[in-house]
């Protein structure tokens, strides 16, 4: 069974978080073959990053 199923979609997930020590997580754990996981500190970037991605 496929891990994820946003991956061949295409879909952009985008995630914020103020723990760096999450981001770091995050960042290491993702599955880059599959998964467009981007990392944000702030919550306005992280929802301007992904307008800016979908035009």
């Amino acid at each position: 069974m496929e891990r994820c199923l946003c991956g061949p979609l295409g879909v952009l997930v985008s995630v914020a978080t103020h723990s760096a020590a999450a981001r770091r997580v995050l960042e290491a754990e993702a599955d880059t073959d599959r998964t467009r996981l981007v990392v944000h500190a702030r919550v306005d970037t992280a929802i301007a990053a992904t307008f800016a991605a979908a035009m």
